[in-house]
């Protein structure tokens, strides 16, 4: 899959999944969650929150794959953890779990981690559209 897809997530703001793809990829739960929390200029956490992951986790997905081809496990069960964690805020189960599996994986080199790194990849471009359509909708909200 070419690094453009993972980092160009802001041309790409239609989603092409259904509502029930949607809600398998992304538990809103854990947004409504954020909406308790107010920043102190009156913007939407929840707006920053996805800005900031697609553009951490883009880069982090990257510095994943580069440590899967030298074979820098420990690299990438840092990366895989701290997405994994990031993931987990904004409630991406999917992801959540394959960076779980990654961690584990890079534990024992040698392993699936190579196609793990195939489906995290495709997880995060199928994602990206759903995210930014919740950021589009708060946008909309706020105007």
């Amino acid at each position: 899959m070419p690094v453009s897809e993972i980092t160009n997530f802001q041309n790409d703001s239609s989603p092409h999944s259904t509502r029930s793809l949607t809600i398998d990829m992304l538990d809103f739960e854990v947004l409504k969650a954020f909406e308790k929390v107010k920043s102190d200029d009156g913007s939407d956490v929840v707006i920053e929150l996805i800005d900031l992951y697609l553009q951490s986790s883009s880069q982090r997905i990257i510095t994943m794959l580069s440590a899967a081809a030298e074979g820098e496990w420990i690299l990438l069960k840092h990366a895989a953890h701290t997405l994994k964690g990031s993931s987990s805020t904004l409630g991406l189960r999917q992801i959540e779990t394959i960076c779980r599996d990654l961690e584990d994986a890079s534990s024992r080199p040698g392993s699936d981690v190579h196609t793990l790194m195939s489906l995290l990849e495709s997880k995060f471009v199928e994602v990206k559209p759903v995210l930014l359509q919740e950021r589009d909708r708060r946008r909309a909200l706020l105007q």
